[in-house]
């Protein structure tokens, strides 16, 4: 009976090599530091509370109002000159498209329809303004009109033969205005209300201010409490502590 020849794998097991603690011993760290993980308490704590107090500063915000009053008047003016400028351009590019469309006997899209933009009225705060709604019809433009294209007539000598001119109406690229509104004619800035501010500017007074930290460990602990109170007096307080196990900290 011969027995054939069997190999076993092979496995190597790798000692860890021991650990040298005397840089621990020598530094007095293994004292406190019972492990290589240590952990800590930190704590930090932010407060601020508002003061209801307010404090006055004389400003002349009416005189200021008072002079810049009239030129609000101004404004309204100066938007009805560029309404008017706006309404004779759009009516000159309407006539002109209509003379195209009325030619060639071509009809606007339907769905082409006047569409109007309604803002509501709405408060702006701290200035306090009060601004009306607003609606406006805006004019339609579309995006084609006819162009006239004529082709040259010529005649091949010799053989007599002779093409016509032809002309085509073909769709040309342009942006007319198909519809303007009979209410632009009218339009004017929505009606916006501000009142008369008073002569003084109020500034919040300072609140009570606090900030706590902590920190806490194996080998050290901290503690610090910074205040600052308004009460008849600004008063301001700092406190700060630490323990530790080492003298030198």
């Amino acid at each position: 009976l011969t027995i054939p020849e069997m190999t076993l794998p092979y496995t190597k097991v790798m000692t860890p090599p021991l650990r040298d603690f005397s840089l621990w011993e020598r530094t007095g760290l293994k004292d406190f530091l019972k492990t290589t993980k240590q952990s800590f308490d930190l704590s930090v704590n932010a407060q601020y509370k508002k003061n209801t107090d307010r404090h006055f500063i004389q400003f002349p915000l009416g005189a200021v109002y008072d002079v810049l009053s009239p030129d609000i008047s101004a404004v309204h003016h100066h938007f009805e000159k560029g309404r008017d400028k706006m309404l004779d351009f759009l009516t000159k590019s309407y006539n002109k498209a209509k003379v195209k469309f009325d030619k060639y006997k071509v009809e606007t899209s339907l769905d082409k329809l006047p569409r109007t933009i309604r803002i509501p009225g709405y408060y702006i705060p701290f200035v306090n303004i009060v601004v009306s709604p607003f609606t406006a019809e805006m004019p339609t433009i579309g995006y084609m009109v006819p162009k006239e294209m004529s082709t040259p007539g010529f005649t091949i000598p010799g053989i007599g033969f002779s093409l016509p001119s032809y002309t085509f109406v073909l769709p040309s690229l342009e942006f007319p205005v198909l519809h303007v509104p009979t209410s632009l004619q009218k339009l004017t800035l929505p009606d916006f209300e501000i009142p008369r501010p008073s002569d003084h500017i109020p500034i919040p007074a300072l609140g009570n201010f606090t900030y706590g930290f902590s920190f806490k460990s194996s080998v050290i602990t901290l503690n610090t409490n910074v205040g600052l109170h308004n009460h008849s007096d600004i008063v301001a307080h700092f406190r700060s502590s630490s323990f530790s196990v080492i003298d030198a900290l």
